[in-house]
């Protein structure tokens, strides 16, 4: 089977890739890294909308999450040390897999490197992108999407976020077949995840991570058994959300969230 990734670089979409890799050495064929922050927007521009509606604090954050992600690779590399989790340039040359970059996944360039590949099967891990039915329609199989969410609740943008906004007890990890719309297709895999007390959004993002990367792998072997099942989502138990905006992540406080420290991610990578 020959699969192709399309993914958003970090430290949890990376340790999805890669497992994928080890479980699969030789059928991953090609991987796509998303090159913008927010889709069809430039840099500057997604700094500055999400200043605009997200504030500081939270531009703060994830710029944070960003530069320590990269600065702990460079890091580990002066000391001599292997990190847990590879960046996608490492598995480049590790797994012998190409890697290209794209602001637009579905631009006629992308499109044509995909048709390229010839993928069975194409998964999305974290793609921060719209992925167009040209896109969809170019894996013989399917196209796959993975959501750290219990779908049909918490569609769209930062799921970990609003599980604390909400107060929500439990949450969970979806694969999902990918439609025309954002993470409305058909069910294929659930788990669910206990919050703990004492979780974070970076506790939650890594514990969803662990357990993305067991169901990515029992998602190819269904499709390799013959029988991938597709399960309609219930779209009246829906909700979806967005960019949180100041008042959300005052809420957020309220609720007893915590985003972790910087001692978290080290210890994860």
């Amino acid at each position: 089977m020959r699969i192709v990734i399309l993914t958003y670089e970090s430290l949890y979409s990376n340790l999805m890739t890669e497992r994928l890799l080890k479980e699969y050495p030789g059928q991953v064929v090609g991987i796509v890294r998303s090159d913008c922050l927010i889709y069809k927007k430039s840099l500057p521009q997604a700094l500055l909308y999400l200043l605009q509606k997200a504030g500081l604090r939270f531009v703060g954050r994830k710029a944070l999450e960003l530069f320590q992600s990269r600065a702990t690779a460079i890091a580990m590399k002066l000391i001599g040390r292997q990190p847990k989790v590879h960046s996608l340039r490492d598995m480049r040359h590790i797994y012998n897999v190409p890697v290209i970059g794209s602001t637009n996944v579905n631009s006629p360039e992308t499109r044509a490197q995909l048709e390229a590949w010839q993928p069975d099967l194409i998964l999305s891990i974290y793609l921060n992108q719209f992925i167009g039915g040209k896109v969809i329609n170019l894996a013989k199989l399917g196209t796959l999407n993975i959501h750290p969410a219990l779908l049909p609740r918490n569609r769209g943008l930062w799921p970990y976020f609003w599980v604390f906004v909400n107060g929500d007890r439990e949450t969970g990890v979806t694969v999902h077949w990918v439609d025309t719309k954002f993470d409305t297709g058909d069910l294929l895999l659930q788990e669910k995840i206990e919050i703990e007390p004492t979780d974070t959004v970076t506790s939650l993002s890594y514990k969803s991570s662990v357990i993305g990367a067991d169901m990515l792998v029992r998602a190819v072997k269904l499709f390799e058994a013959g029988n991938p099942p597709r399960l309609p989502q219930d779209h009246s138990q829906a909700s979806y959300y967005s960019v949180p905006t100041r008042a959300d992540q005052h809420r957020f406080r309220q609720m007893g969230g915590q985003y972790g420290t910087i001692f978290d991610l080290w210890k994860y990578m």
